[in-house]
């Protein structure tokens, strides 16, 4: 009887064991983030910027995005716009298809835990593998933070605040980015192109506000208009 009491309780302990390491896969978790994010059929939201980047000056923006699922942009904007499009553009539901996945452990920030993931492009001719590093908050299975590196040198950070709209909608709040490029004299990128023309350094801060959700904007909405031949 004892014997039997001992096996059930490791058969259980091992089936636990089981479901909490499939829990804390990095598939698993991107899977959540991505179920998440796909309640937002299309949005729109307006959008006030400053972008500071090294020997450029950009005056302060407002805009207004337009999203649609499941990788559908557009902005408007009355003045100049300068945004960097990886910003805009980070969709949960391209990670899985886009990035070999894999979980680095959990960190804790202001009281949160957060589950870090390193993300691999997935191998590509003629294109050079990348590697990148997201952080997610399992309280609502959002991206909290972004760091990839683009290219040779060049380093983006992102830190994204989010909130809940309508008790059921989670979406950014303020996005706040960091560039930076260290000089490498060997760098292919630093022969080709002079220092004067590579902005090395630059942050950009955005605020979102007036959500519109799940308006029903349609896949032409999106289509770019066509010039009137003269």
């Amino acid at each position: 009887m004892k014997r039997m009491l001992v096996f059930v309780a490791i058969a259980v302990f091992g089936i636990f064991s089981s479901a909490n390491a499939q829990q804390l896969s990095a598939e698993k978790i991107l899977q959540n983030v991505k179920a998440n994010f796909d309640a937002v059929k299309d949005y729109t939201a307006n959008i006030t910027g400053k972008v500071s980047m090294e020997r450029l000056k950009v005056p302060k923006m407002s805009l207004k995005l337009y999203f649609k699922q499941p990788n559908k942009f557009k902005t408007e904007s009355t003045g100049t716009s300068f945004i960097p499009r990886n910003i805009l553009d980070l969709n949960p539901g391209d990670l899985l298809l886009k990035f070999d996945a894999s979980l680095m452990g959990t960190e804790e920030a202001e009281g949160k835990i957060l589950y870090k993931i390193r993300l691999i492009t997935k191998p590509e001719k003629k294109k050079q593998v990348r590697e990148s590093f997201i952080w997610v908050d399992k309280t609502h299975w959002t991206i909290t933070r972004l760091e990839a590196y683009p290219i040779e040198g060049r380093k983006i950070e992102v830190l994204i605040e989010s909130m809940v709209i309508d008790g059921k909608y989670i979406l950014p709040s303020k996005i706040s980015a960091k560039f930076d490029f260290e000089q490498n004299i060997d760098s292919l990128a630093e022969k080709i192109y002079s220092p004067q023309r590579i902005p090395r350094k630059g942050s950009a801060e955005l605020i979102y506000s007036d959500y519109q959700i799940n308006t029903g904007l349609s896949d032409e909405f999106f289509e770019k208009k066509k010039e009137p031949k003269e």
